[in-house]
């Protein structure tokens, strides 16, 4: 991962993939990702974090991109230095006002022992270029956040996730959804769960008034998310007290979570593919080794032969000449 990251204050895209050659399936989506330097967050010391376009203007060299596509993120590439925020917008205009959300953050990075080990983080306020103060937003921003919102569910599913859990949390279409993609492994068949086993990789804090009886709040979210399946998602996120502020994003996201298990099991196949085609490359390598292997052999003994064949007229000729010599 640490390979794949640039500096860069430029606005995220996505753009298809080239496709592999040969056998291998269509090409897939990719897109590029704005994070945080985690190091800035952890030193940060103002109140509440500033939103992307400031960040941008007054500290560019903490903005890096990463550009995932599924086979990434199915692989894991980027569970281990990356971390994806997932909260509740506290207001319209401003997500942490009273700075709980960012106190929490710098908790984790600071103190958690895989926290210490993050070294990128994305969170929406501070990685999407935002309409704030309203109406202020340039065109170029704006097809930036549409760009990086349609492919969102790659972080949830592809990185470590911080979940900052209010009492709020559960009543909103995108935390619920990002908590249940953060509960999920990928596996060649598929999603499953992650909850107890090796692939977990979400971490709960509790803010605001779910600090008291934090414990349970968590295990209720858990018991909640764990085990659902795509459909079970779906089902339970169409429903209408599920709420969320662009009733287009609700609408834009949930064809995409029953297609999940179909995306995830492509990425797997394309993988194999790949996997495969290095195989079969590698056999038809060891295939022409052996032959020139082969062919160097018998030119040697070739030469052997040949050098034998020198040898016994050159000592036919010698005795030729000394029968002569003697004749004389």
């Amino acid at each position: 991962v640490t390979r794949s990251l640039t500096v860069c204050w430029a606005m995220p895209s996505a753009k298809v993939a080239p496709s592999l050659p040969g056998d291998a399936p269509a090409a897939e989506d990719e897109c590029t990702f704005n994070f945080i330097n985690a190091q800035f967050l952890r030193d940060y010391g103002g109140k509440n974090l500033p939103f992307f376009q400031e960040l941008r203007a007054r500290h560019k060299d903490q903005i890096v991109e990463q550009t995932m596509t599924y086979t990434d993120v199915v692989q894991g590439k980027f569970r281990d230095d990356l971390l994806s925020v997932s909260h509740r917008w506290m207001q319209g205009d401003e997500p942490d006002p009273d700075g709980e959300q960012l106190k929490a953050i710098q908790e984790f990075l600071r103190e958690d022992p895989k926290g210490k080990e993050i070294k990128y983080v994305w969170m929406d306020s501070v990685s999407m270029p935002q309409d704030q103060p309203k109406g202020t937003i340039k065109d170029a921003d704006k097809v930036a956040f549409k760009t990086m919102l349609a492919e969102v569910n790659m972080l949830y599913l592809g990185t470590t996730v911080l979940i900052l859990l209010d009492r709020s949390y559960t009543s909103r279409f995108w935390t619920q959804f990002e908590a249940w993609l953060s509960m999920q492994q990928a596996l060649p068949e598929g999603l499953r769960s992650s909850v107890g086993t090796q692939g977990e990789r979400f971490h709960i804090k509790c803010i605001q008034n779910a600090v008291e009886q934090a414990d349970q709040h968590a295990q209720t979210l858990k018991n909640d998310w764990a085990n659902k399946t795509p459909d079970d998602a779906h089902a339970i996120l169409s429903k209408p007290d599920i709420s969320v502020t662009n009733q287009k994003d609700k609408d834009g996201q949930l064809p995409k979570i029953k297609a999940l298990n179909t995306t995830v099991q492509a990425a797997f196949v394309r993988i194999k593919q790949q996997r495969d085609k290095v195989e079969r490359e590698a056999r038809d390598a060891e295939t022409a080794l052996d032959d020139a292997a082969a062919d160097l052999e018998a030119c040697m003994q070739q030469v052997k032969t040949e050098q034998l064949e020198h040898e016994r007229l050159a000592a036919a000729l010698q005795q030729a000449k000394e029968e002569l010599e003697a004749c004389k």
